[in-house]
């Protein structure tokens, strides 16, 4: 029978979180909490992505499994290899991706993975052509969900943020991936497994 591990992470119920002095408005409230600390390593890297590339364009997509694993070393595998191709192809080569994931499990007997990563946007202003890519990658695993537009304002799976639009689009992109870190469906895995993984740019 598969049971939830319990965490240790301290929870947050509360539609704002201050880091760093700064107000963060969050996809969180009295009844639906999410873990500050995955919030707030997600912000740093986006801002890391943010002071490296000056554009950046964060990617949305979630990723399931066909059959339960309790240990993440598919999406480990599939991430470091996805960010090789995107070095090796003349398309792009781009390096310094920026990148988070979270492990969570409902009603299904699969895990599945919430996936964001943070690219130079210089080189790539759109999704359409690493969504194909990443759809060919992993289909072997199981299935790729692409985010559908909530808002006739919304670009649905992915954020530009430059310049001009810096304040909007970046509230707009740390609200939506703030959902990455909400409390539910975590914890269901091998005890040594993580719930999340965040890159580790400097």
């Amino acid at each position: 029978m598969l049971t939830k591990s319990k965490s240790r992470m301290k929870e947050h119920y509360y539609c704002f979180h201050n880091y760093k002095e700064e107000e963060l408005f969050i996809n969180s409230s009295k009844t639906k909490g999410i873990y500050p600390n995955i919030v707030e390593q997600i912000v740093e890297q986006l801002d890391i992505c943010l002071a490296i590339h000056k554009r950046v364009l964060v990617v949305r997509f979630d990723l399931s499994l066909d059959e339960y694993t309790g240990d993440n070393r598919t999406i480990s595998t599939f991430i470091n290899r996805l960010k090789e191709k995107l070095f090796k192809l003349k398309r792009y080569r781009m390096k310094d991706i920026g990148h988070v994931w979270v492990r969570e499990q409902e009603e299904a007997k699969q895990q599945h993975y919430h996936v964001a990563l943070f690219l130079d946007g210089n080189k790539i202003q759109h999704p359409s052509k690493l969504l194909q890519l990443i759809k060919a990658k992993w289909y072997k695993h199981g299935r790729v969900w692409i985010p559908k537009k909530e808002r006739v304002d919304d670009n649905g799976c992915f954020y530009y943020i430059e310049k001009k639009n810096f304040v909007e689009e970046r509230d707009n992109a740390i609200y939506r991936l703030s959902y990455l870190a909400k409390t539910r469906g975590k914890g269901y895995k091998d005890a040594q497994a993580k719930n999340y993984s965040v890159s580790r740019l400097k």
